[in-house]
């Protein structure tokens, strides 16, 4: 992790104290100092300040001899500095993700009195409250934020250095930020990310590839350039895989390939469950519903995909579902699960269950204890959760919680695990 930040020179705005000459009192034997355009000259007349001169040409002939004259020019004119980072920071949501961002801020000194007197650094200081802007504004940003360029991480980090006053606390004013690169390099060292960003990009593909599909008719000859594995399956006869593109409204009886959503009202999920693998005639499984990254397929049926999105509901038994959520947390090494069916008052199970899930930190000989309770209608109803270590309660916000839409609850061990890490 690095920035840019120890190439930064201060010179570039500020020229620092200067001693001059006065001269004598007469008018051809004054000296004189000119300030050039775009600077102004902050001038101190032993060890205090006097005032600010503009651009032009001033003679000193009018300060007291025998005094400590002094000047420091500022650059006044609009500029801009470039902030570069190189995986200094990393992204959670929908995984784990490095990134490498740069930003273009455009500049101006406002007070220059205050940048030349009060400040040794004030280029290095715009760096670091830039910096700092630049971290709130990645905590929330997402990979699709990602894709778009950054635009919005941009607008947060200008919102942040106006909440900061800077005008008043270095004298600069930020009039404009701009993303000039931004980048997801990849996920470290953790494997389970690495997992997961491959389900979500096929997941993301897939669902840009449905888009365009509702606007075309999907014909052989497309099939057979885009989708040429199940263009061969159609050739070579596959009874299942007929049967499901009538099913699905891609083909009708007669053998004609129709447009997907003649017969879905809209919905892209013909296309988009075709090109995740919803075939259950090809054997394959919906991977995005299950918690990514994590080995192994889930024993019930995975849920199609519709328009509530990954948050839909993916089993509607909730024991089933119980099943699955302990198996994958069992597969996270060093994790150890204890479950045990809620009851009401009359000591019946009331479809609740509390879940005591402990591990150890992997840099610290911290003990971590995760108690974990899923209220009736999980995973509809987003459960609640408390952290111990070292049997001392400890506070922590989960993003996971906070966008609760019917995630695993696997994803929460894991972004404990790693911001503990």
């Amino acid at each position: 992790m690095s920035t840019n930040r120890h190439t930064l020179q201060n010179s570039e705005i500020v020229k620092f104290s200067e001693s001059l000459e006065k001269g004598l009192p007469i008018f051809f034997l004054e000296k004189k100092l000119t300030v050039e355009d775009g600077w102004v000259a902050v001038m101190t007349v032993g060890g205090s300040y006097q005032e600010t001169l503009a651009a032009g040409t001033h003679f000193l002939g009018k300060y007291k001899i025998n005094r400590e004259l002094k000047s420091t020019l500022v650059d006044i004119r609009i500029k801009t500095l470039n902030v570069i980072t190189d995986r200094e920071f990393s992204i959670s949501q929908p995984v784990p993700v490095e990134v490498n961002i740069d930003l273009a801020v455009e500049y101006r000194v406002v007070d220059a009195r205050r940048v030349a007197l009060e400040m040794t650094t004030p280029l290095t200081s715009l760096f670091d409250r830039v910096l700092q802007a630049l971290r709130d504004g990645v905590v929330n940003a997402t990979l699709d934020e990602i894709r778009r360029q950054g635009g919005g991480i941009a607008q947060a980090v200008q919102h942040h250095l106006q909440a900061m006053k800077l005008p008043q606390t270095l004298g600069m004013e930020v009039l404009n930020v701009m993303t000039t690169r931004i980048k997801a390099t990849d996920t470290g060292g953790d494997a389970l990310a690495t997992r997961q960003l491959e389900w979500w990009t096929r997941m993301q593909d897939a669902v840009v590839n449905g888009n365009i599909y509702q606007h075309i008719n999907v014909t052989p000859q497309y099939l057979m350039l885009t989708q040429p594995d199940l263009y061969a399956k159609l050739n070579a006869g596959h009874v299942e895989v007929l049967k499901e593109l009538i099913d699905k409204g891609m083909l009708d009886p007669s053998g004609v390939m129709n447009q997907p959503t003649r017969s879905t009202g809209g919905n892209m999920m013909d296309m988009t469950n075709l090109l995740l693998g919803g075939l259950t005639g090809m054997g394959i499984q919906n991977g995005p519903t299950q918690p990514t990254g994590y080995a192994g397929q889930p024993s019930s049926p995975s849920p199609q995909i519709t328009s509530g999105g990954a948050g839909a509901s993916s089993a509607k038994d909730i024991h089933a579902r119980m099943e699955e959520e302990i198996r994958y947390l069992e597969q996270v090494p060093g994790v150890k699960v204890e479950v045990s069916p809620g009851v009401n008052g009359r000591g019946i199970a009331d479809g609740s269950y509390n879940l005591r899930v402990s591990f150890k930190s992997s840099s610290y000989a911290a003990q971590y204890v995760l108690y974990i309770t899923c209220p009736p209608g999980y995973p509809q109803s987003t459960p609640s959760i408390e952290l111990a270590q070292n049997e001392e309660e400890v506070s922590f916000q989960s993003t996971v919680l906070r966008r609760w839409a019917g995630q695993w609850l696997v994803e929460i061990v894991r972004e404990v695990r790693q911001y503990f890490s």
